[in-house]
């Protein structure tokens, strides 16, 4: 559960990975980064991020015996990775499971994205959260 649930609630899980997303894209617009171009008056850039999230049962474990490595498998890993792949810069793709659990806040606004193709998946309702400011 990643410290997540308060309480085994899962909504409260959901909002508290949804801030922290938008939190993460907030704090990468402060990291300023030199422009390799010189063709603006501005020589530095803030890099963009994109966030995929979904919720799913999830395996996990620690794998190799020279370098171990903690890993996380399973569809959910792979899906979320898919709505981070097809979101667009600094904003949040969600799946339908995970908007579920948020869309009755009123803090989020969310565009109806209809259907994403997700390869080796098929298609799957999506949205994405509008801008984060």
């Amino acid at each position: 559960t990643a410290g997540l649930f308060v309480d085994g609630n899962v909504n409260d899980a959901a909002r508290n990975v949804l801030n922290l997303a938008k939190d993460m894209i907030r704090e990468t617009r402060k990291v300023r980064l030199p422009r390799t171009e010189t063709l603006s008056q501005d020589s530095f850039v803030s890099p963009q991020i994109r966030v995929g999230i979904h919720v799913g049962n999830v395996t996990c474990g620690v794998l190799g015996q020279r370098l171990p490595k903690f890993t996380v498998f399973g569809s959910a890993v792979n899906l979320a990775a898919r709505m981070e792949q097809t979101s667009r810069p600094s904003r949040i793709h969600v799946t339908e499971d995970f908007h579920k659990l948020v869309s009755f806040e009123e803090d989020y606004e969310w565009d109806d994205c209809s259907e994403t193709t997700v390869k080796n998946m098929g298609k799957f309702h999506s949205y994405l959260l509008k801008e984060v400011l």
